[in-house]
């Protein structure tokens, strides 16, 4: 078991770059974890063992959506994953208020393959709708999720899964990714796709018409504060 109060946290920012002109339209902000001899760990291990504590859980979101707001590059977009067990019951508020405070900031939020979770992620959707939050429905066709029509049909931007490159290869991949970018596109969302990784790729975003990539194919845009912080917990 990790020891957490022993860790750091910073962050990355990764770009959303159009496929066209390769212009960059904002950043995703990704939590980075440090042990005290500066060796990286992976976000999951430590987010798996916050899920063991609720309390935790909701202090080190906060902390880390508050590191990533400071240190984030200026007048661009930003992108947020918040994880829907940090901002349940007595701590929602308090996040609420920090991502309001920022007119620029879109949270991601994600359904996983539990149908609690799932109710979880529209309640949350709905309190950031009604707090002038854009929001992101993220993982989109990602193996072992589950899609709300009703959050599709709401939110403002459409992300999907690297697994699509996959997927494209077969005729009724292809079909159904085409669809539901164009339901995007009917709708009124931003339509973005993850995974880039080859210029092959980025050229069957072109064809498919999304309006934004992101993936390793742009690692050398991607931005880490020189900054880090101790953890609170």
């Amino acid at each position: 078991m990790l020891k957490l109060s022993g860790l750091s946290l910073s962050c990355e920012y990764q770009p959303f770059v159009c496929p066209h002109t390769k212009h960059i339209h904002g950043y995703e902000a990704l939590a980075r974890f440090y042990l005290e001899q500066g060796q990286a760990i992976a976000p999951n291990l430590v987010f798996e063992q916050l899920h063991e504590n609720s309390d935790a859980l909701a202090s080190i979101e906060y902390q880390a959506k508050a590191f990533q707001l400071k240190h984030a590059p200026a007048e661009q977009s930003l992108f947020v994953n918040v994880d829907p067990h940090a901002a349940n019951g007595v701590h929602t508020q308090k996040l609420l208020d920090l991502l309001s405070s920022h007119p620029q900031v879109t949270v991601e939020i994600i359904e996983n393959t539990c149908i609690n979770d799932a109710e979880l992620a529209n309640q949350l959707f709905h309190q950031f709708k009604a707090a002038n939050i854009n929001v992101a429905l993220d993982d989109i066709g990602a193996p072992h999720s589950m899609l709300s029509v009703d959050l599709m049909m709401n939110v403002d931007y459409l992300k999907f899964d690297r697994h699509w490159l996959n997927l494209v290869a077969e005729p009724h991949g292809i079909a159904l990714l085409s669809a539901l970018i164009e339901f995007g596109k009917r709708t009124g969302k931003q339509c973005i796709l993850e995974g880039i990784e080859t210029d092959a790729q980025l050229q069957l975003a072109r064809e498919l018409n999304v309006d934004l990539v992101q993936g390793f194919l742009f690692k050398p845009w991607f931005i880490r504060p020189e900054q880090s912080e101790k953890l609170i917990c």
